[in-house]
Formats: C-alpha cells, structure tokens, sequence
C-alpha cells in the first residue's frame, strides 16, 4: 500500500489554511499546517522530512522567499510549491531561481493544487540543477505543439481534453481555430454543462455526470456553444518580463503566442520565471 504524500502548509490566513487543509485531507494528503516561516521550519525539525511545502509568500516575520531559502538549505530533497495572493513576476522569478517546483497563484482550485502536490512528488530529484542560459523574447521559449480544436470538430473533442486536464481551473479556456488555424473562440467547461443542461432540462447534470456520461453532451460542433471573444495572447516578439506581468494580473498561467493571426504555440508562466533575467526586471 502506498504512503500518502506528507505535506506542511505554510500561511498566515487561518481560515483558508484550516479549508485547504480540509481540503487536501480528503483528497488523500497527510497535511500538517503552520502559521508562519519561523514555525515551518521547526516543524520540518520536529516532524519532517515532507514531500512537499506549500508556501505563501507574505507573512508576518519571516517572508516566504526567505522560508524558502532556509527549507532548501535544511532540507533540499523537499519540492515547495509558492502559492500566493501577492504575485509579482520578481517573486516568481526568485521563488524558481531559488528552488521552488512551481508558483501558484491565489485563488487556487484545490485540484490544480493536488495535481501539483503529486506532481512534485513524481519528479525525479536534480540535486544540481543545471545553468539556464538567459532568454528574454516569447519566441524563444514558445510551446509549439498542442491539441487543436476547430470550430466545426464536435463538442465531446473538447469533453476529452478537459477530462485529459483533471487538475485544470474550472474557468479554462480551450482556444478554437477556424480552418486557417486563426482563432475563432473560446470554449470551457461551463459551455459544456451549458449544452448538456439544455439537451436534458430535466435532469441535473454536474461536471462529475458530464464526464461519468459523454452521451449526455449533444451532438453539437464547437461552433455553436462556443464564445467568439478575443483571448489575450501574445507575439513572438514580445519581451518576456511584459508578457509575465500581464499573465500575472489577469490571473492566467498560459497564453497562446499569435503571428500574422494565426496561433503558433502556447508560453508558461513558470517557463518565463525559470529563463528571464532578473535584471531586465
């Protein structure tokens, strides 16, 4: 029988560490809780070694940046994940730099979060992590390859890539390409729901019965549950540091790279803090 992933929760904000602890619990997680970076890292004294840390980064006293530093140093085979409500990209940048497998930022579905945690924990450990040379231009760090979705594919095209992405926020967008491979909307889950609900008023369907039971979805395109607003995107030869700030104040941790209308690949937040430098902040 597999042990469960031991995890400390580390933050300041009571309510939401007693909820997410509940949370984490019930999905299967060990979870030990502390207020702050001081205590944390007498609790990885006392009680250790975790898997995993999850970390704010504003607290009272001891920062989490410099809890992070301190977990690394004592204990450098546990992967910390920075969960905060206070993202800036030179705290993304330094949390990566520093150590930490991933940043987070509040609001959090608690599945992205166990995706994360488990993910953390599957990742064979590098001690010495090797120099990333500095990468300042979208083009250089573009994902090219994706699943694409067009406008006349069926709705259940788009069903199999969101059950694909378990952990993925509730409010993902998939991006939908006319022919041309140009956008031509958007479509989530809800617009999904939306198409079972109509199709059976009489029954009530939630996203647990939708992916229990495909069939409940309609036999309609993507064309006709889909909302044909222009996402944000980026160029490939935007500057890195510009394209983070405004992944970080729309809350987004993805955007699609567009050239001459047409979708080129995807960039990652967290790609952006591991390669941009620090002083072209």
């Amino acid at each position: 029988m597999n042990q469960p992933i031991y995890v400390l929760l580390v933050d300041d904000e009571e309510q939401f560490v007693v909820n997410m602890a509940r949370l984490l619990k019930f999905r299967g997680f060990d979870v030990v809780t502390a207020p702050d970076g001081n205590t944390a890292l007498k609790t990885l004294a006392n009680d250790g070694p975790f898997d995993v840390v999850i970390l704010d980064i504003k607290m009272p006293g001891m920062s989490g940046l410099t809890a992070l530093a301190e977990i690394k140093k004592v204990a450098p085979q546990t992967e910390v994940i920075m969960l905060t409500g206070h993202a800036t990209v030179e705290s993304g940048i330094e949390s990566i730099r520093n150590g930490a497998f991933d940043y987070l930022m509040k609001p959090c579905e608690v599945e992205l979060l166990a995706d994360k945690i488990r993910e953390a924990c599957e990742v064979e450990r590098i001690r010495q992590r090797p120099v990333l040379w500095p990468r300042n231009l979208v083009k250089e760090i573009t994902w090219p390859s994706f699943i694409k979705l067009y406008a006349d594919d069926p709705a259940d095209k788009a069903l199999d890539v969101f059950k694909r992405r378990s952990g993925a926020p509730a409010k993902e967008n998939l991006y939908v390409l006319d022919a041309d491979d140009r956008f031509a909307g958007t479509v989530n889950r809800q617009h999904l729901l939306d198409a079972a609900r109509r199709a059976h008023p009489q029954n009530q369907i939630e996203w647990k019965d939708l992916v229990d039971a495909p069939a409940c979805l309609p036999p309609v395109t993507l064309a006709e549950i889909m909302r044909t607003d222009y996402p944000i995107t980026t160029d490939p030869e935007e500057n890195l540091t510009a394209v983070a700030q405004r992944m970080i104040e729309n809350n987004i941790r993805a955007m699609p790279v567009v050239e001459n209308e047409k979708v080129k690949g995807f960039i990652r937040l967290q790609d952006i803090f591991k390669y941009v430098e620090q002083e072209t902040i």
